[in-house]
């Protein structure tokens, strides 16, 4: 077995002697580790898992293991060959048997060699081939793969941080090869018609500035002044730019659930009755009230920042007769139809007719999926459609696209698009996706088992029988384990219909001491989850956001058992920490050294209850709860593009929110995150809306280092050194 392979002529030698590329290793039994003879290099079976290997090569003994069974459930389609001195029945999931025929080796050398030929797609494939050339540019960018950054020590610094390859992926499309991003030529069309075969959609437009630049695309290409748009109140704020304030669409808002703990729940279930939109659209546009599809375009959150699930299903067949389209922001799931237990909720996966509407599904790759930040997708599904007045055609919405696209896309963001479909691709995303589900179960048992104060947001007890008490499995293959029961106790939300939404089981979501379950009151003492978050920060890790009394984390195919544990462990010490009131300095030290003189002398327990107390004192649970309730929506009394017209021109004043009471707000008005405006520009300020932001600004006075990021209103010093918040208002 000393007969070496030839090498694979897969990839071009570059002119500058710029090495891209390598060849993949072969993976073997350990006993034929060292009698393989090549140019790869080959590792052990139990060293690698497979992302790194062209082919493997096992032996009888080895095909009985397991080995098998194991390389196929990757979904990598590995070429796997058996090598026996002996005649042996070809087992299921072999290529060929080889026994040492130099001839034989050429087969598994070619075997390698086709796997990494069809490995990368076609993007990302040209790419790779595309900077291994080494041509020389006189185009952009300026930095010539990098040689002008390294004229400078600074610059140096910045290009061996980063490295070699992302300088040369960056390129102009000066040169035609790699396709063109903006009219979806060459390669860059091949990538996006292969996310679409992926994702399910009749056609896949990458986009490389977020989703917040994806939904104004999509709402640009089929919104106008006078079109209604009906407008689910817990939408991201790029929806209200871009329907509202740029296409100068009308609104019918759909009232949403926030609970207690202030989770971002879904729609009431009675905002999807024809006769109670008709009637909304009476209030707003009596002319289209009986119209057979009034709305040009519906949007809806697939998927809440705090993971409470739609079934697309139940949205379509509701609502779906009454809309040309309907717009799916998925910004926060996107992961959903490689999940089984997820899959009825996907609109991709979908069978539709000629009477349903079109479908747009817009998706924050770089969230949860495998993306750089900023990497998004458009998914277009409306073939049901084509011929119909009501389609909006390719070249539509590429007008519109292009203008939101920069002509100067950065390609490696594009690559990353093109990467990820693939990896999403047949079982490979499905396991990727099926693991992350069970380490997040697995996850949440811990919790269960290590700590009090902080719990799990799923339901405590199914069909009585302890959550926990379920095997992983069981819980990672049927939804009910994740339902929102209408009225249960346990999640707070109201308004639910049955089988309506569920827990995306990769949110891991917490709640904190605070809320009494039982009545959605507050309880005497409590933990704001924002404390709990700066904790874990100062302590390495991360968490997505929190809000109140609860607190996420984001799940992926990313995550391994040992940083879970970590931070199970962070949170049984953080218990450690209430239970022991222990002083400030020790368990927040950068909030205490910036701030010595107000937390001399604190304990945890003391800021803990402080906060707690002002939350109490302005309820801000249920300010929170009304800001998305119909009955206390701000009075609408201009159309948001009128009142951002106002705003450019300069026809408003900066005003003290405690002194915004009855004046048109002229920006939008939010935390940050989730994201979600409370006041939409054209608004009336006053109720709901504007005591939670005096309640917000109260707590930047009395508690410094845990301000929220505030938008459309100005946090000012005034002269009493008090900070105060302040928005424009119109004349």
């Amino acid at each position: 077995m000393g007969q070496g392979f030839p090498p694979c002529p897969v990839f071009l030698l570059p002119r500058n002697g710029f090495a891209l590329m390598k060849s993949m290793n072969i993976a073997a039994s350990s006993e034929l580790v060292s009698r393989l003879s090549s140019h790869r290099r080959v590792v052990a079976l139990g060293d690698t898992d497979f992302t790194d290997v062209a082919a493997v090569v096992i032996t009888a003994a080895d095909s009985r293991s397991g080995i098998l069974a194991l390389l196929k459930r990757t979904g990598f389609h590995l070429p796997v060959f058996l090598y026996s001195e002996h005649a042996v029945e070809l087992p299921a999931g072999v290529t060929a048997v080889i026994n040492g025929n130099e001839q034989q080796w050429l087969e598994l050398e070619s075997a390698a060699c086709q796997y990494e030929e069809n490995l990368l797609p076609p993007f990302y494939d040209t790419l790779t081939q595309y900077v291994e050339m080494g041509n020389s540019t006189f185009a952009c960018p300026g930095h010539q793969h990098g040689a002008f950054f390294k004229k400078h020590p600074a610059g140096r610094h910045f290009y061996d941080f980063f490295g070699e390859n992302v300088f040369r992926a960056d390129m102009c499309n000066a040169d035609v090869k790699l396709g063109d991003l903006l009219i979806h030529e060459g390669s860059a069309k091949d990538a996006q018609k292969f996310a679409a075969k992926v994702f399910h959609a009749d056609k896949t437009y990458f986009v490389l500035n977020g989703t917040s630049a994806a939904n104004k695309v999509v709402t640009n290409a089929l919104l106008t002044r006078g079109d209604l748009v009906l407008f689910d109140r817990n939408n991201h704020k790029s929806n209200h730019h871009g329907a509202l304030i740029q296409a100068g669409a009308t609104p019918v808002y759909l009232e949403a659930s926030r609970n207690p703990f202030g989770f971002i729940g879904g729609i009431d279930a009675h905002c999807f009755n024809e006769e109670y939109l008709r009637q909304q659209i009476r209030d707003v546009a009596p002319e289209k009230a009986e119209l057979p599809r009034p709305f040009r375009l519906a949007i809806i959150q697939l998927g809440t920042y705090d993971g409470t699930v739609y079934n697309a299903r139940q949205v379509i067949d509701t609502v779906g007769h009454l809309c040309d389209y309907i717009l799916f922001d998925s910004a926060w799931v996107g992961y959903e139809q490689f999940i089984p237990m997820m899959a009825d909720s996907s609109p991709l996966l979908l069978e539709l007719n000629e009477n349903d509407p079109g479908i747009f599904v817009t998706q924050s790759v770089h969230k949860q999926q495998a993306g750089f930040s900023q990497t998004s997708q458009i998914h277009k599904k409306d073939n049901h459609i084509r011929g119909q007045a009501r389609f909006c055609p390719h070249k539509r919405l590429n007008n519109a696209f292009m203008l939101h696209a920069s002509t100067s896309p950065f390609y490696p963001l594009f690559a990353a698009l093109d990467v990820n479909a693939k990896i999403h691709e047949g079982e490979s995303g499905r396991r990727l996706w099926a693991e992350c589900v069970e380490l997040g179960i697995e996850s949440r048992k811990a919790i269960l088992a290590r700590c009090k104060l902080f719990r799990p947001f799923i339901p405590p007890v199914v069909d009585g029988k302890l959550w926990q008490d379920y095997p992983t499995s069981v819980l990672a293959s049927d939804r009910r384990f994740f339902s929102f029961e209408p009225g249960a106790k346990w999640h707070g939300f109201e308004g639910y219909a049955a089988d309506q939404y569920f827990v995306d089981p990769c949110k891991l979501l917490l709640t904190t001491p605070g809320i009494n379950a039982e009545t959605g009151e507050y309880s005497d003492f409590g933990v704001p989850a924002t404390i709990l978050a700066h904790y874990l920060r100062e302590n390495g890790i991360v968490p997505e956001k929190c809000d109140l009394n609860s607190i996420l984390f984001l799940l992926t195919p990313a995550e391994s058992h040992e940083k879970l544990a970590q931070l199970v462990e962070m949170l049984a010490q953080f218990e450690q920490h209430i239970e022991d009131d222990s002083p400030l300095a020790e368990v927040l030290p950068s909030v205490y050294n910036k701030y010595p003189v107000r937390y001399r002398d604190y304990t945890l327990r003391q800021l803990c209850q402080e906060m707690h107390d002002l939350y109490v004192s302005f309820d801000v649970k249920d300010l929170q709860k009304a800001m998305f309730r119909q009955q206390s929506f701000p009075s609408v009394v201009m159309n948001p593009q009128d009142a951002h017209s106002a705003y450019i021109r300069g026809e408003v004043e900066l005003v003290r929110i405690r002194d915004a009471e009855g004046r048109i707000a002229a920006e939008g008005a939010l935390p940050y995150p989730p994201g979600v405006l409370c006041v939409v520009p054209g608004e009336v300020w006053g109720g709901a809306v504007q005591r939670y932001f005096l309640a917000l600004e109260e707590g930047v006075n009395l508690l410094p280092g845990f301000s929220p990021e505030l938008q459309g209103v100005y946090s000012e010093t005034d002269a009493d050194g008090m900070k105060r918040l302040y928005g424009y208002v119109l004349k």
